[in-house]
């Protein structure tokens, strides 16, 4: 009950302080406020602070300093904390825990050393003064009244101090016992000169003056002077209401109405932005960026009130004739009113603006710094780009920590990195730990000025975590960083220069500054202690077959397991045995495994035997990259791979079908014109083959792995050399017919394969009934001839669909690809115009 009745009183004294004086002047809504705050107080829900937790805390925190090694700092901890415990309070648990949230790291940041800032000074009491010195200073030996005996005679002193005794008992003490009595009378003084007060309530009367009639009521130019430098800090004024908006009743002696009230206007507007101005000054804010926005605003309000205050003091109190004049008092508030208005107008299209981003104002500052500039206001645009750039290095502040370090601020909803997984696989950091961070309309949560360069900025960030995850990251590492004031970016010799390239210009050497040196550096570990240059090699023999020594053996080992009917042949066991056979002198054969997927194990031996679109597609060959290949050759890469892998292994079936049994003698001939057709098209599909195969080797394969080794070696960082492989991968299949453009010559090309397991295998028919001793019959014969007459015609009819639909889609597209299309079109036209001849 005592709290509730003292904090009545406590209360009501502080909502009066705290309210504007116009507010105090309505007691209606003084009382309304009052009594909501008492209400609140006193019918609040909020626990007590638990004494264990804070117990708790304390010793977690002695306990964090001792293993940090802070041991004198926990135990001048422990030693407080007891001494509090001398003296039990119910108020101890809510002060500890108020310092507790109130500490920031004081595990690092509290020293030792501070405490004796605590401690009170010890002065030095000095000599003591004796009544001997203090009467040798004072010359009391030289006064001889003082040693004279008192004369206590019959006189009126008595009667003069009972009337002084009686005069002062009727009066009213003003002060305590322990001081001299002072009486109200003390406290009169006659005023020696009324002329003063006189004065100043002449100069005054027009306040009191009627504002109703139609009469205007002249107002002295100094009096106008101090109403409108009063308005102008934000106090209230006669001339002004609470808007800012001159009263129609006055007007400024000696001036035309229509001059008074366009000079008076003019004010009006200035007190009006100043007043948005204050307002947001006053605003609370939790972004570091936004604070120093504030700050900055805050400050040159300060400039601008020190530079009224110089003015006041000078009409106040003048050293010398001093001319009013109102117009001239605006000239010479002029430099602080002016660019205060234009962040106003700024300050009012950021509080208008619905669902405002937390970096909206660095972009609506940044376009007026620029707009500034173009329409010749160089005053304007020198405040308003030191104020961007101040808060514009605040906002750097988390790109900067990204950059350097390679960390992320936990919590930080402004930055547009932010972090999806941390137990994300070492090989996919790149790709997928991190992620630009967008808003709900698509953009990139950042200002459109940074936009150019927040690719470079997320792979600097990148960089530094990979370089870390690779053990070749420093925390020490140091670099010259370029500053980012005003006088740096826009020096004297280049006012005319565009801010934006100023600025552009800045920022990119910043942005270099930290990001050349870890993407070189990166690069330089990818390619050395990672062997990036040895994998992609690795690649290249496994799934391009460059080295014809190690992929033609595995291929026939592939093929004889299909041609004999084997069942198991899909084995991964046995398939990757046979690669690791083949491989083994080249790479590194215990990362490469072959396997089938289960349609193709699904698939029969003769329907393999029969065409190339059936089961060595299925024919997957998986080769282990390291976790930092990864990096550069993406899945997508790798997919692009194993199409040229099924390629170039279905281009070695159908050329080892017709290469894998000798010719026949001449004497050994039976029947000549099936001998004929026989090897004529066996020699059209051994000629498609050879040619396709010099297209592949000489003109697609070689000539890219060449660009591409020297494209990654000139690369600048690891995204580029990103795009460069998958770009080289992407060349290589469009280039092989394998892209969706070419998806019909795919097919046909693939037929021209099939016609030579065709071909193959009416031979084998045919030779074996001739090892049988089985006559043929005319009907067999005739099927026999049907079916190489059959093929010819298939091959002839496949090949100018294949030379046709390539000039075609050549004709229709004007990369690099298409001229490579033209050739290989008119190498298979060359070769049928030979064949007809």
């Amino acid at each position: 009950m005592a709290f509730a009745a003292s904090i009545g009183p406590l209360v009501v004294e502080l909502v009066s302080s705290l309210s504007h004086p116009a507010a105090q002047r309505k007691g209606a809504t003084l009382k309304a406020r009052q009594d909501s705050a008492v209400h609140s107080l006193k019918s609040h829900t909020f626990l007590r602070t638990n004494q264990f937790e804070v117990q708790h805390a304390f010793d977690g925190l002695e306990e964090r300093l001792r293993i940090n090694s802070r041991d004198g700092l926990a135990d001048a901890l422990r030693e407080r904390l007891h001494a509090l415990e001398q003296t039990p309070s119910g108020l101890h648990p809510e002060i500890l825990s108020l310092l507790l949230q109130l500490s920031d790291q004081p595990t690092f940041k509290s020293r030792l050393r501070d405490l004796d800032a605590l401690q009170e000074p010890k002065t030095d009491p000095g000599e003591n003064l004796t009544w001997k010195e203090i009467a040798k200073q004072d010359a009391w030996n030289d006064d001889p009244m003082l040693w004279q005996s008192i004369q206590y005679g019959d006189s009126s002193d008595d009667e003069e101090l009972e009337l002084e005794d009686s005069v002062a008992s009727d009066s009213t003490a003003l002060t305590g016992d322990d001081g001299p009595a002072r009486n109200v009378q003390d406290l009169i003084m006659p005023p020696s000169s009324t002329g003063l007060l006189h004065s100043i309530r002449q100069a005054q009367a027009w306040r009191q003056s009627d504002t109703h009639g139609s009469r205007k009521v002249p107002v002295p130019e100094i009096q106008v002077v101090r109403e409108v430098l009063f308005m102008l800090q934000g106090l209230p004024t006669t001339l002004f209401d609470n808007d800012a908006m001159p009263r129609p009743s006055f007007q400024m002696a000696g001036l035309a109405w229509q001059t008074h009230r366009a000079i008076m206007g003019a004010f009006a507007e200035y007190g009006r932005q100043l007043a948005l101005v204050r307002r947001f000054a006053q605003l609370s804010s939790e972004a570091p960026h936004l604070q120093v926005f504030q700050d900055c605003v805050t400050s040159h309000l300060e400039d601008l009130d020190r530079a009224i205050a110089t003015l006041q003091k000078r009409f106040a109190a003048p050293e010398s004739d001093v001319t009013v004049s109102l117009i001239a008092t605006k000239y010479e508030l002029s430099s602080h009113l002016e660019p205060l208005s234009a962040l106003s107008a700024i300050l009012s299209k950021l509080l208008d603006a619905p669902n405002t981003s937390p970096f909206q104002y660095l972009e609506v500052m940044y376009q007026e710094v620029c707009m500034s500039q173009l329409s010749g206001k160089l005053h304007i645009y020198i405040f308003l780009a030191k104020i961007f750039l101040a808060c514009f290095r605040v906002y750097l502040r988390p790109i900067r920590l990204w950059m350097d370090e390679g960390r992320l601020i936990p919590g930080d909803e402004i930055f547009f990195v932010t972090e999806l997984d941390k137990e994300t696989p070492l090989g996919q950091t790149w790709h997928s730990r991190f992620l630009l961070r967008h808003s709900s309309n698509g953009k990139l949560h950042a200002p459109d000025f940074l936009r150019p360069a927040a690719g470079r900025i997320f792979n600097a960030g990148k960089n530094i975590v990979v370089l870390r995850q690779l053990g070749m990251y420093t925390a020490t590492q140091s670099h010259v960083e370029p500053s980012l004031d005003f006088e740096s970016i826009c020096p004297g010799d280049l006012q005319l220069a565009p801010f934006v390239e100023l600025f552009g210009s800045a920022f990119d050497n910043w942005i270099q500054s930290k990001y050349g040196t870890t993407s070189s550096t990166l690069k330089e570990a990818l390619f050395n202690k990672c062997e990036l240059a040895a994998t992609l090699n690795d690649l290249q023999r496994v799934y391009l077959s460059s080295d014809g020594s190690a992929a033609t053996p595995f291929h026939e080992a592939i093929f004889d397991k299909l041609d004999n009917g084997t069942r198991d042949w899909h084995n991964t066991y046995v398939l990757t045995a046979s690669a690791h056979g083949a491989f083994a002198s080249l790479i590194d054969a215990d990362r490469l495994k072959i396997e089938v997927n289960p349609s193709g194990q699904t698939q029969s031996s003769d329907s393999a035997q029969l065409t190339v679109k059936s089961v060595l597609p299925a024919i997957t060959a998986k080769y282990r990259l390291a976790w930092p290949s990864q990096i550069i050759i993406s899945e997508a890469s790798m997919a692009h791979y194993q199409s040229l892998f099924t390629l170039l292994l279905q281009h070695s079936r159908a050329t080892s079908s017709l290469t894998k049994h000798k010719l026949q003698s001449a004497g050994a001939m039976l029947d000549w014109t099936e001998q004929a057709l026989y090897f004529a098209a066996r020699n059209s599909l051994l000629w498609f083959c050879s040619t396709l195969h010099t297209y592949l080797a000489t003109l697609v394969l070689e000539p890219n792995i060449i660009k591409l080794r020297e494209d990654l070696e000139k690369a600048p960082n690891v995204d580029a050399m990103i795009q460069l492989h998958e770009a080289f991968a992407k060349q290589c299949v469009d280039e092989s017919c394998l892209g969706s453009r070419l998806a019909p010559i795919r097919e046909c090309m693939l037929d021209i394969f099939d016609l030579a397991l065709k071909l193959e295998r009416a031979r084998e028919l045919k030779q074996t009934g001739r090892e049988m001793g089985l006559e043929p019959s005319s009907r067999s014969e005739k099927s026999y001839t049907a079916v190489l007459r059959q093929i010819k015609a298939d091959f002839d009819r496949h090949l100018r669909f294949m030379c046709e639909g390539l000039r075609s889609v050549a004709r229709a597209s004007s990369d690099s690809r298409s001229a490579k299309w033209f050739i290989l079109a008119d190498m298979l036209h060359s070769g049928s115009q030979d064949e007809r001849r």
